[in-house]
């Protein structure tokens, strides 16, 4: 496993990880950028359920491929039901061991969050664990983050995660959702709903004190 010794080396000197992105065909979009972040947007509608799933592109947060990432997301249902409070920070953070990320903060106030996935990733010659957080927000909140940016801690157990989100990214998240609910056939605004979320949307088990 020499050669990975040697990539997961390079790929924690700055410019490396860009470099062997760009050879795999890696899109480094800039956070920052509103109309780079846009460009990088898919949508798509699930044939079986009708939901329409807006992914915003990856972010290598410390420029790192083995780093730590995150991306916006957000689910349309067609019928005007609310999926999962519609918009999801999706925070994926590399460990030698497992931390148990549970809870994220930001501004002094607990954010609505999710613990997706917790998964080894390689135990060749040292552990990668993989730990997937879910962060939860509303169209209002999206909103109010397309104009100051957030940034938020998420505890866990043996470790923490930091973040911070520039502004430009949920403004260009928010502008592609409301341009696919629009879209040829306006689809009604999201509407408070009860019942298990629909297939395709994040986890329907969610903590007592906030969706999933």
């Amino acid at each position: 496993m020499a050669i990975f010794r040697v990539v997961a080396a390079c790929l924690l000197l700055a410019g490396c990880g860009a470099q062997l992105a760009a050879a795999y065909g890696i899109p480094i979009v800039p956070a920052g950028q509103k109309e780079q972040v846009s460009k990088n947007i898919s949508v798509e509608q699930d044939p079986h359920t009708g939901l329409i799933k807006v992914s915003g592109p990856l972010i290598f947060h410390d420029r790192n491929l083995l780093g730590n990432t995150y991306l916006i997301r957000s689910w349309i249902d067609p019928k005007g039901q609310s999926v999962n409070d519609d918009f999801q920070i999706l925070v994926t953070g590399r460990y030698p061991k497992r931390v148990y990320l549970k809870q994220a903060y930001a501004d002094g106030e607990k954010v609505s969050t999710i613990a997706i996935d917790r998964e080894r990733v390689s135990c060749a010659d040292f552990c990668i664990i993989k730990e997937v957080i879910g962060l939860n927000l509303t169209e209002d909140e999206m909103a109010r983050r397309a104009a100051t940016g957030m940034s938020f801690k998420i505890l866990g157990r043996r470790a923490s995660l930091v973040m911070t989100i520039p502004p430009a990214y949920f403004a260009a998240l928010l502008d592609a959702h409301r341009a696919a609910r629009s879209g040829p056939m306006p689809l009604p605004k999201a509407t408070p709903r009860s019942g298990a979320s629909p297939a395709g949307s994040p986890d329907a088990t969610r903590p007592a004190s906030s969706p999933a």
